[in-house]
């Protein structure tokens, strides 16, 4: 993997989930191309859960790029230990996917059209976390997935 971009819907707002973004950012930069790319929420406040879900879903699309590999994160989707989700990266890799595109949707999740377009639905946890939090916990595990496949100091068992 060469590029990794998170497209997620909205913007991360709270200073001590973006001190611990940056942090990630900063160690990626030895490993990989990173970036954020987030799309605008839909107005909560006017509609319902369809439209929202409708109106991200047309700004998701617009910001996948259909050659990278997609990983939609869903809570329903497969749960992996940290170790596995650097293998799973390296198996990604050695396909020939050299640009991967996560997906945090809004509060409210991901259309249905997102995850059936995704290669792959990650669990990060059978917990509920705000699609704000869940940013800086996925960067987390990427950094790991890097220092595992790398074999740094980073991961202990």
């Amino acid at each position: 993997m060469k590029k990794i971009r998170v497209v997620c819907v909205g913007k991360t707002r709270d200073a001590y989930l973006l001190e611990g973004i940056k942090l990630f950012e900063k160690k990626l930069k030895r490993f990989c191309s990173f970036s954020w790319v987030p799309v605008k929420e839909a107005a909560y406040q006017k509609g319902n859960k369809e439209l929202w879900l409708s109106e991200e879903n047309n700004r998701l699309q617009k910001a996948l790029d259909p050659g990278n590999f997609i990983i939609a994160c869903d809570e329903k989707g497969q749960a992996h230990t940290s170790r596995k989700f650097a293998g799973l990266f390296q198996s990604i890799a050695n396909s020939g996917h050299s640009r991967i595109d996560f997906i945090i949707g809004g509060a409210f999740g991901l259309p249905q059209e997102i995850l059936q377009k995704a290669n792959l639905q990650l669990s990060l946890s059978e917990m509920t976390f705000t699609h704000q939090m869940i940013r800086l916990l996925l960067i987390e595990q990427i950094y790991r997935a890097f220092t595992i496949i790398n074999n740094t100091k980073y991961h202990h068992e």
